[in-house]
């Protein structure tokens, strides 16, 4: 795929006409559910819709540091795995539908189980948002997926994408959808991997659906732009380079002139999204680097090779090549 036509889906696609209540807001994103059995995912309810890690604990198929690795830091989960609602045998294939969350465009389909991917089968989609920018949504370990699904494919909130599956790196026991909610970091991410592209999932980050679909479910619609701007920050530093493509594509996240010379202050959130950028001024001190706090609450930013990770997510471009290209198995 051109380049031309990675920034059609990230931005330049027509507005969304939702079919899921009334049409919304400037900044503002209309969601269905993206399975048909489970509406309720507002985290309001947990058993029965959110499929746990083996551990019995819901919560552990919830947003966030949810997880733990063998020596027990915490691991964060960057999705919400919803359940099989139909009834359903856990020695069986589950046979919920998947349906597009939003009015948007088909992304991505990726269907070869010999690209490395922890996601399995998996589906991206793009919607654009007006005054903020497009977001996309993720639908990963599909068993199957619909007729006729291709990139480039316009599609209606509730289009059936789908059937909810499992992967190999667990049991059939556990099947579910893993579904995200999240912004694209990098249109030059093809850079750091060419196998997936952006569509790779360490350029894909989400936020918490379930802080989503509460959100709606009060306001009638979720308010993408002030939410994102409204996030904590958990980390920040000064970048070498003024005219990032992240703010060129969210550029209401962006404070003062941009482009030419010179460097800029970028704020991450926990999850790693960059909630703000300002250019920094000749001989100016940045602010401090992090917050403990917000830091333990979301991704290991404290880690000095993820930061040069993140950084290298938010920088790469022709003239800038990445440092730390992906290795196989590390998409998802």
């Amino acid at each position: 795929m051109r380049r031309r036509t990675f920034l059609t889906l990230l931005g330049g696609a027509a507005a969304c006409r939702p079919a899921w209540g009334a049409a919304p807001h400037e900044g503002r994103i209309v969601l269905a559910p993206p399975t048909e059995g489970q509406p309720v995912l507002d985290g309001s309810a947990r058993e029965g819709v959110f499929m746990d890690t083996g551990t019995g604990r819901p919560e552990s198929g919830m947003f966030g540091n949810v997880r733990r690795f063998a020596d027990g830091s915490p691991r964060f989960h960057e999705g919400i795995d919803i359940a099989p609602a139909r009834p359903w045998r856990r020695d069986s294939d589950p046979t919920d539908v998947v349906r597009a969350a939003a009015d948007g465009v088909v992304a991505y389909v990726n269907r070869h189980g010999a690209n490395p991917s922890l996601y399995g089968n998996y589906a991206v989609l793009t919607h654009p948002v007006p005054g903020f920018g497009a977001v996309y949504t993720l639908y990963a370990h599909l068993r199957a997926f619909a007729k006729g699904l291709r990139a480039g494919l316009r599609v209606s909130a509730g289009t059936p994408l789908g059937v909810m599956g499992h992967t190999p790196d667990f049991p059939l026991a556990r099947a579910h959808l893993h579904f995200e909610i999240g912004l694209v970091m990098n249109v030059h991410y093809p850079l750091i991997d060419p196998q997936h592209g952006i569509w790779n999932g360490a350029n894909l980050y989400g936020l918490d659906p379930c802080d989503a679909f509460r959100a709606q479910r009060e306001e009638g619609a979720f308010d993408i732009a002030r939410y994102v701007r409204g996030l904590p920050p958990a980390y920040a530093c000064a970048v070498g380079a003024r005219d990032l493509d992240f703010f060129r594509r969210h550029p209401s996240l962006w404070r003062g002139p941009r482009g030419g010379e010179g460097a800029s202050w970028v704020a991450f959130s926990r999850e790693g999204i960059p909630v703000l950028g300002r250019p920094l001024a000749p001989g100016e001190r940045p602010p401090p680097a992090s917050d403990r706090a917000e830091l333990g609450r979301g991704r290991d930013w404290a880690a000095p090779k993820r930061r040069e990770l993140l950084l290298d997510n938010l920088l790469a471009a022709p003239t800038r090549p990445p440092r730390h290209p992906v290795r196989a198995g590390e998409v998802g």
